[in-house]
């Protein structure tokens, strides 16, 4: 009961976010934004395929499959991943194929185990069609195509760039607190984060409810560079200043964006079975829209594909 009450409220985050950075209505600081959209393209990676299998298998095992069916092709390799999820049993590999491509690919097709065959997709989000007057500066700027970091960099670390202008909390134009009377303020609920990563000891989250943050990209770092990830963990569950609607829920913080808001179809794989692993009860994922020509991401998140795994 607790896990579906939490998961209404943070169903309503969903639609209320948009609207808790374009118009200054709650929890921010003075300053003028409007017409902010975050959108996503996806390219195709240079000879990089994604093979997905039926069902979860050990390394091994697929690593087996695969040079079973491609013993005659001269020139291919497996790229290694580098992440916490890659020594635990998983239901896709990363291939490089660099001739025969399309033998290789109907050659793979035939394995009675392997279920299809797409290209890796290198995603970017994007913001566009913003005019706003930057927060805390008379100065006004207004671009169709900007960088992200321009737009958070005053909602990083320490400073989300609240609303205080006006007192009231979005939790209680939400008339969260009814339900946190009740006894649900996200106890016992696991949120994962899906985004830029997020300071281990950020002060807005209270002490012990970071659980876990893995970072899934190419960069070093698990914190937050850019500062959206820390905004939505904010809104899921800070204590401080602009409250949360789960301020006792349990984060786990997955950076699957770099600073520069590059993400991979293989990094959000990985990161999506680890979740599951970890027996996630409410994922966040702010991309901007799906894109439905990324046929292994959607086949990931199918409602019927969770539930199968966790064998419900």
């Amino acid at each position: 009961m607790r896990q579906v009450v939490i998961a209404f409220l943070l169903s309503i985050i969903v639609q209320t976010y948009a609207s808790s950075v374009l118009h200054k209505d709650v929890c921010q600081e003075g300053g003028n934004s409007s017409d902010v959209e975050i959108f996503i393209t996806s390219t195709p990676v240079h000879d990089e395929y994604i093979v997905k299998f039926s069902a979860y298998y050990t390394i091994m095992a697929r690593q087996g499959f695969l040079r079973a069916v491609l013993k005659s092709v001269k020139r291919w390799d497996i790229i290694e991943r580098h992440n916490p999820a890659y020594e635990y049993p998983s239901d896709f590999e990363l291939v490089h194929l660099y001739e025969n491509v399309n033998d290789s690919i109907t050659s793979l097709k035939r394995h009675p185990l392997i279920v299809t065959v797409k290209p890796n997709l290198r995603v970017k989000r994007h913001l566009k069609s913003l005019g706003f007057e930057r927060f805390n500066s008379r100065q006004s700027l207004t671009s169709t195509d900007i960088e992200p970091s321009q737009f958070w960099e005053t909602i990083k670390f320490k400073s989300r760039g609240l609303k205080r202008s006006v007192p009231r909390q979005i939790t209680s134009a939400l008339n969260a607190e009814a339900i946190w009377k009740l006894g649900y303020s996200g106890q016992g609920v696991r949120v994962a984060i899906f985004d830029t990563g997020l300071a281990e000891d950020h002060p807005h989250f209270k002490r012990g409810r970071i659980k876990d943050r893995t970072n899934w990209t190419e960069e070093k770092s698990k914190n937050d560079g850019l500062g959206h990830g820390t905004f939505v963990a904010g809104i899921v569950a800070s204590s401080q200043d602009c409250l949360g609607f789960a301020p006792d829920a349990d984060l786990y913080i997955f950076r699957v964006f770099t600073n520069n808001q590059v993400s991979y179809t293989s990094w959000f794989l990985d990161a999506f079975n680890y979740a599951i692993l970890k027996k996630i009860h409410v994922l966040n994922l702010s991309i901007g829209g799906p894109d439905f020509m990324d046929h292994p991401f959607v086949d990931k998140v199918s409602p019927l594909e969770y539930l199968q795994f966790r064998g419900l």
